[in-house]
């Protein structure tokens, strides 16, 4: 074989070492771009899940201390309905009180009643006001939560 023959093998060698080289060190370049990549998307993403979990947890926790806000709240409406029934009996009960009419301005014999139905349509009516605050509390809560700017942005590095 001829010199020449020899040195362009040795060339051609040289050269599909070099392609190869240089193909191996760009696709692991790659792959490392790539894999780092994938792991800061991870990353975003784990945070994304951490502040989303811990505003569902405020949130529930905010409904919870509604309900409970609540819940104390229909205690002592029931508490007051019981002492203000227990006084309405006791007048009923002493007929000279509710026949005591001096005139036409007078209570009457019916005031009694009137002052319970009073009662019955403030307690209603208190009812619909906190059932009517829940919900706008509730939209107010769903107008933040959409308004709210994203703490964490993928272009954020």
């Amino acid at each position: 074989m001829p010199v020449w023959a020899v040195k362009l093998l040795a060339g051609l060698a040289l050269l599909a070492v070099a392609a190869v080289a240089w193909q191996w060190r760009w696709s692991s370049g790659y792959d490392a771009g790539h894999a780092a990549a994938q792991a800061e998307a991870q990353a975003i993403n784990a945070a994304i899940e951490r502040g989303m979990q811990a505003e569902k947890d405020r949130a529930d926790a905010e409904y919870r201390g509604a309900i409970l806000a609540r819940q104390a709240a229909d205690r002592l409406v029931a508490d007051q309905r019981k002492r203000i029934d227990g006084l309405l009996d006791e007048l009923r009960r002493r007929p000279e009180v509710a026949r005591a009419s001096s005139g036409s301005y007078g209570p009457g014999e019916d005031w009694i009643g009137i002052f319970g139905q009073c009662v019955a349509e403030y307690e209603r009516m208190g009812a619909e006001a906190g059932r009517l605050a829940d919900k706008v509390g509730g939209l107010q809560n769903y107008i933040r939560a959409i308004q709210a700017p994203a703490k964490i942005s993928p272009t954020t590095r």
